[in-house]
């Protein structure tokens, strides 16, 4: 099959946000990473659906980091309605179970959105579901694994925004072998609509969160991509990746599991574990969910954001916070350097690896698969 477009290897870096205007990721060279993939021959029900997409193919994790994102203060962010969002979220579901059927695709090429197989340069297979056609909402990038070796997603709701995070959860995705990846399709600042939720900020210029901020309004395919994942793989971690500006604190990260509650073994307290000992240098990770971690930073918990607080059952994901964690939700608010290319990103990368362990047989860092799983 014909690639149906161009894949870009060379991406253009995102704008950095306003609190890290100062603090723009570092990029050392970072020695080369042999990609783990897997041994097991696909199954016809994975394959079979799939010879009537069309297929990219290319560097994956360069690729993503072109996946298009409304600009801040474009406008480019277009609500959807409520019928379109369940019907959104009942199809994404259906893809999830079923794969691409014609059924599928057909219903969510009426919303808008493509289907498309992927096949990486490295192995593996993917399915890529993104909008098409000129008339973009900001509605996202969303990218499914065919052969996941974790049971884990990632999500990138400020890609934009915190710079080096779509970099940065695209080489995840691959190198670990998660699940999914949801790409937010606007600047959180795109609009200028403020949300109702609870929770606030000043990243845009002013006090008070954005419709179009998709880690703080639930009214968008993101958020209903995010659900169908959690009803389908109910027992699977959902890891939001951010960035702040870590300034003169003491942080390297903040990690939570969507709560400020001391637990003893919370989640996010094996995260961070696990990046202290792989991180270099004077700062560490604090995590949220620890009693005796404090910092000037402490209180980035990641506590009003829509997604964490769906998963950890919050009685109105908008307006509550939750009461209690599921530890199906982990919340990583990282420091400039952690969200470059060098040492301390690879750091992430091998703590995400340590704390989510290979249960699904597909290729991923420290997994035992020795050959890229990939349909014919």
């Amino acid at each position: 099959m014909s690639a149906p477009g161009t894949i870009v290897e060379t991406p253009t870096a995102p704008t950095a946000p306003e609190e890290d205007a100062s603090q723009a990721p570092t990029t050392e060279t970072p020695a080369a990473e042999t990609p783990v993939v897997s041994a097991p021959a696909p199954t016809t029900g994975v394959c079979s659906p799939l010879s009537s997409l069309s297929t990219l193919t290319g560097n994956l994790t360069s690729w993503l980091q072109t996946a298009p994102i409304a600009a801040a203060n474009s406008g480019g962010f277009k609500e959807p309605g409520g019928t379109e969002l369940a019907a959104f979220e009942g199809v994404f579901r259906t893809l999830l179970t079923e794969g691409p059927t014609p059924q599928v695709v057909q219903d969510l090429a009426g919303m808008g959105y493509g289907v498309s197989t992927f096949r990486n340069d490295t192995g593996g297979g993917w399915l890529v579901v993104r909008e098409q056609g000129l008339l973009s909402r900001g509605g996202g990038t969303f990218i499914l694994n065919l052969f996941p070796a974790r049971d884990l997603w990632l999500e990138a709701p400020h890609a934009d925004s915190d710079e080096g995070t779509l970099r940065q959860t695209a080489t995840q995705l691959v190198t670990l072998g998660a699940r999914a990846l949801l790409i937010t399709g606007s600047h959180r600042c795109a609009v200028t609509t403020a949300s109702p939720c609870s929770g606030t900020t000043s990243v845009c210029g002013t006090k008070g969160l954005r419709i179009s901020d998709v880690a703080h309004y639930g009214n968008n395919f993101f958020t209903a991509a995010h659900r169908a994942l959690r009803d389908t793989y109910p027992g699977a971690i959902a890891a939001s990746i951010h960035g702040m500006d870590a300034g003169d604190g003491p942080e390297a990260a903040v990690v939570s599991d969507g709560t400020s509650t001391p637990r003893p073994d919370a989640l996010s307290n094996r995260l961070r574990d696990a990046l202290n000992t792989h991180l270099t240098g004077t700062k560490k990770a604090f995590s949220c969910n620890a009693a005796d971690d404090s910092g000037k930073h402490r209180t980035l918990c990641g506590t009003s954001n829509v997604q964490g607080r769906i998963d950890n059952g919050a009685a109105d994901a908008c307006y509550t916070e939750a009461a209690a964690a599921t530890d199906r939700f982990v919340h990583l608010e990282q420091s400039a350097t952690l969200r470059g290319t060098g040492a301390s990103s690879r750091a992430v990368l091998q703590a995400l690896a340590d704390t989510v362990p290979c249960t699904l047989g597909g290729s991923g860092l420290d997994c035992p698969a020795l050959v890229a799983q990939d349909c014919p």
